[in-house]
């Protein structure tokens, strides 16, 4: 089944917009790996592919709004509606040493505490795709999962030493903090 055309326009669109900002963060700090969410793809598997490939897209220079030119940077995109939570992954060739979009898609799958049970659909070392399917019975709700999803993703990044959680660099002492001016 084909996509519905204004999704997937919407869906290349904000992988575009994604693509810039992830190449922006990647300049600016040399971060190589991040995990992020497409609202658009709205949890369709086509329409988060179609995301992926705009991020990872060179930049066309005659476009008067730069879209995508990411693909130096690896990424885990996952998308849900109330049926699943669908995940896709990319490692640039040159990465794949540090991970493996198989190996980092299987840890996001299992969630963060290894019981998600995420079904794996295809997994190499530059790209992965995977689905975790909601689960009422057993209390597996998407909107959490998705949020699962990505603590598991950031986890097995932060283990490899691929990601770092900054903390906020603009502490502003509380008036009572004793420091004085």
């Amino acid at each position: 089944a084909m996509a519905d055309p204004k999704k997937l326009k919407a869906a290349v669109k904000e992988g575009g917009k994604k693509g810039v900002e992830l190449k922006g963060c990647f300049e600016m700090g040399g971060m190589e790996f991040f995990t992020t969410k497409i609202d658009a793809a709205d949890g369709d598997m086509d329409l988060l592919v179609a995301a992926m490939d705009a991020a990872n897209k060179e930049p066309d220079p005659g476009e008067e709004e730069p879209k995508g030119g990411s693909g130096m940077v690896g990424k885990m995109l996952l998308s849900s509606n109330d049926d699943a939570v669908v995940c896709v992954c990319y490692v640039p060739e040159n990465c794949v040493e540090k991970t493996t979009a198989e190996d980092w898609m299987k840890a996001t799958l299992a969630g963060p505490n290894g019981d998600m049970n995420g079904e794996l659909l295809e997994g190499t070392k530059t790209f992965a795709k995977g689905i975790v399917k909601a689960n009422a019975e057993a209390g597996r709700f998407t909107m959490k999962d998705r949020d699962f999803a990505q603590t598991a993703s950031v986890n097995y990044l932060v283990s490899k030493k691929l990601f770092e959680i900054k903390e906020e660099d603009d502490w502003v002492p509380d008036d009572d903090a004793g420091i004085e001016w």
